[in-house]
C-alpha cells in the first residue's frame, strides 16, 4: 500500500517508535503537499487521509503519538510542544522551552516527555516536561553535541548520545531522569574486545517498548541488543542501517544498504527478506518501524520521483 503518494514528499516518523496511534487505528507521517511539512493522518487499513496540522514551522517529521492516548500527538513549533487532537484536530500548547527541541518523546505512562536542544555553540541541554502542568526542569547539559534523546519506555531514564555523525570516543549515554547517574551505556572500552579493527562505530539506537533493552547497529558487523546495565549479545551479523523492534520484542524490522527489508527474530538471529530496491535515490532513509501490533511496516521509499510512503501487512504476506 502506498500513502499520499499522489501529492508531495511524506515521511515516516523517525524509526524509534511507532508511527501509529495509541489505539493503532491511524499512521501518523509528514507531507508537504501544501508548501511546508505538515501532519497527516492515514487510517490503516484504507488509506484514508485528514490533515492534523497547517501552521508554519511545524516540525512535522518529528511528530511524537502519545503511547497513552489514541486520540493525541505531540509536536514541535518553535521553541514549543504542542498537542493535536487526531480527530477533532484542536491544537493546545503544553510547554515553551529554552531552545528549539528535536524530537521529544514520552514516558510509558504519557505523563513526562524528555526534550534535548542547543542552548548556544557549546552548549546542548536534556530536560523534562510534565504534560499535565507544562513545567519543564532541566535535566543535564553537556559540552558536545547531543542527540537522539530517548525516554525509556519502562523505567526513569533518558538515552542520548555523543552525535559526531561517525565514530565517538563514547557515542551512547544513560541519565536518570531527576538528573543524576549520568554514565556510559553501551561501552566496550578494551581495544582487544573491539568487534571491528581501530574502532566500534555504534549507531541507530532503539528502545524495545516491552523490555527497556536497546538494539543498536554496529557499522558494517550487525544488530545488538543491550540492557541498560551494559551488557549486551550480538542478535544477527550483516550490513544493516536502521532496526525497529515489535513491541513485544520478538521480532525487529531493518533496513540495509542495498534498500533491502529483512525480519528478523530476535531470539535466533534469523532474518527473512521481506522486500527489495528501497534505496533509489541512495539518499532515501527507509527508517522502517512497526505499527503496535506487529502486523503491519511502514517505511520511505521513492515513487515517481517522490519521497512516499510504503506499508506492508506483513501477516498476509507471511500466509502466502
Amino acid at each position: 500500500m502506498e500513502i499520499a503518494a499522489d501529492a508531495g514528499a511524506s515521511s515516516n516518523l523517525y524509526f524509534h517508535f511507532s508511527s501509529f496511534t495509541a489505539d493503532n487505528r491511524y499512521l501518523i507521517f509528514s507531507n508537504d503537499r501544501t508548501g511546508s511539512p505538515q501532519i497527516y493522518r492515514a487510517s490503516i487499513p484504507g488509506g484514508d487521509i485528514v490533515q492534523l496540522t497547517k501552521e508554519p514551522g511545524v516540525a512535522a517529521a518529528a511528530a511524537c503519538p502519545d503511547p497513552t492516548n489514541p486520540r493525541r500527538v505531540y509536536f514541535v513549533r518553535g521553541k514549543a510542544i504542542y498537542a493535536v487532537d487526531v480527530e477533532t484536530l484542536a491544537q493546545r500548547k503544553i510547554a515553551d522551552l529554552p531552545g528549539v527541541s528535536s524530537q521529544p518523546t514520552l514516558s510509558k505512562d504519557g505523563k513526562t516527555m524528555a526534550v534535548g536542544f542547543q542552548l548556544d555553540p557549546k552548549t546542548w541541554e536534556i530536560g523534562t516536561v510534565d504534560i499535565a502542568t507544562g513545567q519543564y526542569r532541566r535535566v543535564l547539559q553537556q559540552g558536545f553535541r547531543i542527540g537522539h534523546v530517548q525516554h525509556s519506555p519502562v523505567d526513569p531514564l533518558i538515552f542520548y548520545t555523543w552525535e559526531t555523525s561517525g565514530y565517538a570516543p563514547q557515542r551512547t549515554w544513560l541519565v536518570n531522569t531527576d538528573g543524576t547517574g549520568n554514565r556510559p551505556f553501551y561501552a566496550n572500552i578494551e581495544q582487544s574486545k573491539w568487534l571491528t579493527p581501530l574502532k566500534e562505530w555504534i549507531t541507530h539506537e532503539a528502545w524495545v517498548p516491552a523490555t527497556g533493552d536497546m538494539t543498536m547497529i554496529q557499522d558494517r558487523f550487525g544488530i545488538l541488543l543491550v540492557k541498560p546495565t551494559g551488557e549486551w549479545r550480538v542478535i544477527t551479523k550483516g550490513w544493516y542501517w536502521h532496526a525497529a523492534s515489535t513491541m513485544d520484542g520478538k521480532r525487529l524490522i531493518a533496513d540495509d544498504f542495498d534498500g533491502k527489508l529483512w525480519i528478523i527474530d530476535v531470539a535466533t538471529g534469523a532474518a527473512k527478506l521481506l522486500a527489495t530496491g528501497l534505496r533509489e535515490p541512495k539518499a532515501i532513509h527507509n527508517h522502517p518501524s512497526w505499527d503496535r501490533s506487529g502486523r503491519y511496516v511502514v517505511f520511505n521509499y521513492t515513487h515517481h520521483g517522490k519521497q512516499t510512503l510504503g506499508v506492508i501487512d506483513v501477516a498476509a504476506w507471511e500466509r502466502r
